[in-house]
């Protein structure tokens, strides 16, 4: 994963609630798909089955954090497990069709948590982060995010 996009999702995850970070983790899969695409027309094998890998360590957390209390969570289970074998497939045989396949399942996944999660009133799950605000200055070509707590005196744990 490259800088840039390790820095958008660390922030996402910083003011993300609960079921936003599914919703992140999704997004991270779809990424790794894309970038996996990308390498292999580019002829990186290495960094092709490095995004792959990536991704498959990203299902493994979704399918290690499933209550199986409640029956949804096999069915869960079961789709994770198919995009899995997906995604090692297309590692072994580098064929990135196999790679649709795991888009599906996780494009849908992620509009059905998507929209609990505009339900979900909890807020963010971190607290004690730094509070960023978009929009109050402008770069050439992007939009710059600004702190206003500079000694960063309310960030980390507090005893």
């Amino acid at each position: 994963m490259d800088r840039e996009r390790l820095k958008e999702f660390t922030f996402r995850v910083s003011q993300a609630s609960r079921t936003e970070l599914i919703v992140i983790m999704y997004d991270v899969i779809l990424s790794d798909t894309k970038v996996a695409r990308q390498a292999l027309v580019e002829g990186d094998v290495a960094g092709y089955r490095s995004e792959l890998k990536h991704a498959q360590r990203f299902l493994s957390e979704l399918m290690g954090a499933l209550d199986y209390q409640y029956d949804i969570s096999y069915e869960l289970l079961s789709l994770y497990s198919f995009a899995n074998k997906s995604l090692i497939r297309a590692s072994v045989s580098r064929d990135p069709a196999l790679l649709d396949a795991v888009d599906k399942v996780v494009t849908g996944l992620r509009a059905s948590f998507r929209e609990i999660a505009a339900q979900d009133t909890d807020g963010p799950i971190m607290r004690n982060t730094e509070q960023v605000y978009a929009g109050l200055t402008y770069g050439k070509g992007c939009l710059n995010e600004s702190s206003l707590d500079p000694n960063g005196t309310k960030r980390g744990f507090m005893a």
